[in-house]
């Protein structure tokens, strides 16, 4: 039973080596998030998930197995809630603050969450969440509303507030914290991966959590210590980062929003030892004024991780020249299995557009349109086997891509004769800009509730600085018209503003094989001739 608030904290189990609750008793001063001039340490930390998990649990029934829904950017009440759902036994269901109030709904109802947390603003936006009101086809479980920002709306909670008390109970983690990560779904609604373990058993090198002593030793201790978060925390790859730093007692720099120019004077000033960048933010950093780069003292970077979709063989080297030939490490992997393969520092330079080989414990194959494995040098669907294996898609059956005990992960790719693997491109019609997972069908889905469309096709155009944008083909019914202007401010309000096509093509009939499919190849095909990749 929860003691009194006034009384003096007990404790609930033993804190495990690497986590919060190690680090709050061990280094209870030491830095742990810095995020502008704002800082916490690890016994404020510790002390704030602990206040916060006390109301989670008696205010909206958090524990075991359930799930606590969050919208913010990246900040410190993030993590204050990741730790204290941690302590719960729960699982965060992380929502990009870029996605409508509608989809935030859709989301937070579909895991089931009891209790939704956000920094907007405009605190009435998401209401609804809390409230259910319209009432929809997947009816809000949601019992308690927390906002970081003021807020007036009736029965709505502080986050300050409730995590400024003292805590009756002092809760230790008995796992790392465990995530659901929603995917744009190709049936148009985000799908919420369930997993068979941790990412943290699947990472090769980190399988396990390091012990006390290993900690605070060693060459990749010391290169986690400080970090900067500028990914999105609600991609697996920011948790993944800023995880692998706190297990080692480090700090982790907070960036809400990425912005090339601050990112290197962070780097300059904290002495910013690893990060994580999507290609797209290399490409920003590394298209800075030749003056600004030269301004700023980046050796203490040793390690600089990018991934989340395929980085430039001219933006690789660009940053190997300005970074060193040290520290560039490029993963490949997906939401649904984790990290597949990893690419060294020393591999960029001379396997040019590989990914890298596949890591410890993964299992890949590569397999045609039968099924059957191929051999080294030929092209076909990768199939993935991991510890960090989806289970199935939240509120689904097993997912149609688990075949034989392998995910199918819908990308196409290669072995070489050295056991690297190269992913030539996609099998799946996913478009992937700036780093972020974007599936036609819903872009699709949306625009054919215009009453002037007969039907649409979404895909993917080369970009330079996202390596793809949204473009569309609309298809009007007989007698109407639509212009691109009406369609593009239709979809404002239906779609997060990354998933919104950056230009809208009307065309008499959209092209589609006998069967009637929409021949999106064909689609493609001007757009990316000339390019160098598979269409």
């Amino acid at each position: 039973m929860t003691q009194p608030l006034d009384k003096p904290a007990a404790q609930s189990g033993e804190p495990a080596p690497g986590s919060l609750e190690h680090w709050a008793a061990r280094t209870p001063d030491a830095l742990a998030l810095v995020e502008g001039a704002r800082r916490l340490s690890y016994g404020e930390w510790n002390a704030q998930a602990d206040a916060l998990a006390e109301v989670l649990a008696e205010r909206a029934g958090v524990g075991p197995g359930t799930h606590v829904a969050l919208c913010m950017q990246n900040r410190i009440e993030w993590f204050v809630t990741q730790a204290a759902v941690a302590k719960l036994g729960g699982a965060l269901v992380p929502i990009s603050f870029r996605l409508t109030p509608a989809e935030v709904h859709y989301i937070a109802a579909d895991s089931g969450a009891l209790a939704f947390l956000w920094d907007a603003e405009d605190t009435s936006a998401y209401s609804r969440v809390w409230t259910d009101e319209p009432k929809t086809d997947r009816p809000s479980q949601v019992r308690l509303a927390v906002s970081v920002m003021r807020c007036s709306e009736p029965g709505v909670e502080s986050f300050h507030a409730l995590t400024s008390r003292s805590a009756g109970l002092r809760r230790y983690a008995q796992r790392p914290p465990r995530s659901i990560v929603y995917t744009s779904g190709t049936t148009g609604r985000p799908r919420g991966v369930l997993h068979a373990r941790t990412q943290t058993a699947a990472k090769g090198g980190a399988k396990r959590v390091p012990t006390p002593t290993q900690e605070q030793s060693g060459p990749r201790a010391a290169e986690l210590m400080r970090n900067l978060l500028g990914a999105p925390l609600n991609h697996s790859a920011g948790q993944a980062s800023a995880r692998a730093t706190h297990v080692v007692g480090g700090c982790v720099y907070i960036m809400p929003r990425f912005d090339a120019r601050e990112a290197l004077r962070v780097i300059d000033a904290e002495k910013i030892t690893t990060t994580f960048m999507v290609p797209t933010m290399l490409n920003r950093i590394v298209n800075l004024p030749a003056a600004e780069l030269r301004a700023r003292d980046v050796s203490s970077v040793r390690r600089l991780i990018t991934g989340a979709s395929p980085c430039p063989q001219s933006i690789k080297e660009q940053i190997i020249a300005y970074f060193g030939a040290h520290c560039l490490i490029e993963s490949y992997g997906t939401t649904e299995v984790g990290i597949i393969a990893r690419m060294r520092p020393q591999d960029h330079l001379h396997k040019p557009g590989a990914c890298g080989r596949v890591i410890e414990g993964v299992e890949v194959q590569i397999r045609d349109d039968a099924g059957q494995q191929l051999p080294k040098g030929e092209l076909g669907e990768i199939y993935v086997r991991t510890p960090f294996m989806i289970e199935r898609y939240l509120n689904e059956a097993p997912p149609k891509e688990l075949v034989d005990g392998f995910f199918a992960t819908g990308d196409v790719g290669r072995f070489d004769e050295d056991d690297f693997l190269y992913v030539v491109d996609r099998k799946k019609d996913m478009i992937i800009a700036g780093g972020v997972n974007i599936y036609p069908a819903e872009i699709e889905d949306a625009l054919r509730k215009h009453p002037a469309v007969l039907d649409a096709a979404a895909f993917g155009v080369p970009h330079a600085e996202w390596g793809e944008a949204v473009k569309a083909v609309v298809e009007c019914v007989e007698g109407q018209s639509a212009t691109e202007a009406e369609l593009l401010a239709f979809l404002g309000d239906q779609l997060a503003a990354y998933k919104r096509p950056r230009s809208i093509d009307l065309v008499r009939e959209i092209p589609r094989n006998p069967a009637g499919k929409v021949l999106k190849t064909q689609l493609r095909a001007p757009y990316w001739a000339g390019t160098g990749k598979r269409i």
